[in-house]
């Protein structure tokens, strides 16, 4: 799927999200629509809440952990 969303302007920032919405339904093979419309709105309700948390994963320390001198590796 190939879909391109133009930058926020309002009113056709939702008119490309719901058509990449319903273009996402129709690659539901198998699925009834209204179980993937579902899924989606799960699936972003999700998401919304994972970027209020942190809205830049990216910029997030790496823990780095001292080398313990012990593995599990079988060679």
């Amino acid at each position: 799927m190939n879909v391109g969303i133009p930058p926020q302007q309002q009113p056709k920032c939702e008119q490309a999200i719901e058509g990449a919405a319903r273009e996402l339904v129709d690659h539901a093979i198998g699925w009834p629509a209204e179980a993937a419309f579902e899924a989606i709105k799960r699936a972003t309700e999700r998401q919304a809440m994972a970027y209020h948390e942190d809205p830049d994963p990216a910029d997030d320390t790496i823990e780095v952990r001292p080398p313990t001198g012990f593995s599990l590796a079988p060679f």
